[in-house]
């Protein structure tokens, strides 16, 4: 019978414990998608196939419409657009 040794017991522990991190994602770059500017801080017209606005105000922001990411409906905060609806061409977040 063999016994493994010391440095190819390490070595294995080693590779498994790589493996494992790699598979959670320890040290992968994470990709941060950035909510879209405000093209027009009082909104855009919205087009005849948008769907029904739900709310006239969201966090005492106006709700308007935006035809970034495929066009919807959200709250201008800061600058940046908070999209509270589905892109209407795909349906998609």
């Amino acid at each position: 019978m063999l016994m493994p040794s010391i440095k190819t017991t390490l070595a294995v522990f080693a590779a498994a414990g790589g493996m494992a991190a790699a598979s959670l994602g320890v040290g992968a770059p994470t990709a941060m998608a950035f909510p879209p500017p405000c093209s027009v801080p009082g909104g855009e017209v919205p087009p005849p196939n948008a769907p029904p606005k739900t709310v006239e105000f969201w966090l005492g922001e106006p709700v308007v419409w935006t035809s970034g990411w495929g066009g919807r409906w959200g709250v201008c905060k800061n600058g940046q657009m908070l999209t509270l609806s589905s892109n209407i061409n795909t349906g998609g977040g």
